[in-house]
């Protein structure tokens, strides 16, 4: 009975040290959303996806899961990319409310679409960067310098949103 005992005891102690660890886990990891497209038969129609990163969650944390596109998650199998493909994050300041994220020309050149799909390329740069509280504006720039447009749709040479 006793030796029972003991196996319950150290069994028990196995166990709160898992639960503990798993806790620990899960306290040191923020969530963060960023935006990807869901291709339809007859649109393209913007979605929040959640991801968690490690503490702290940062917005330069937030483009670089943004830039990553989706993951092969079941859930983002019928998903697309927001940003074109080869986009780097060149550098991300934050200074008295507005961000300025500076890309890699790949933004633009490499950019295949439309209208919709310029503006929610630009939409989901600003809606992953506005949910930091320190973020007010944003400012998207190529290679350092301002440009009008993406693609000619959507102007960006001004602070967003």
């Amino acid at each position: 009975m006793r030796r029972i005992l003991i196996l319950l005891l150290a069994a028990s102690l196995v166990l709160a040290g898992y639960l503990d660890h798993q806790l620990r886990m899960v306290e040191q990891t923020d969530q963060l959303v960023v935006f990807l497209v869901r291709n339809t038969p007859t649109n393209f129609l913007l979605v929040p996806v959640i991801r968690s990163c490690p503490t702290p969650a940062t917005p330069e944390k937030a483009m670089e899961l943004l830039l990553a596109g989706p993951t092969a998650e079941e859930s983002e199998r019928q998903l697309i990319p927001s940003i074109s493909a080869g986009t780097k994050l060149l550098g991300l300041t934050v200074t008295n409310g507005l961000a300025k994220a500076n890309f890699s020309r790949e933004l633009q050149a490499n950019f295949v679409g439309g209208s919709q799909l310029e503006g929610h390329l630009v939409q989901a740069i600003v809606s992953t960067l506005i949910q930091f509280p320190e973020i007010e504006r944003i400012e998207i720039l190529m290679e350092g310098e301002r440009v009008e447009s993406i693609a000619g749709h959507v102007l960006i040479e001004y602070h967003l949103p």
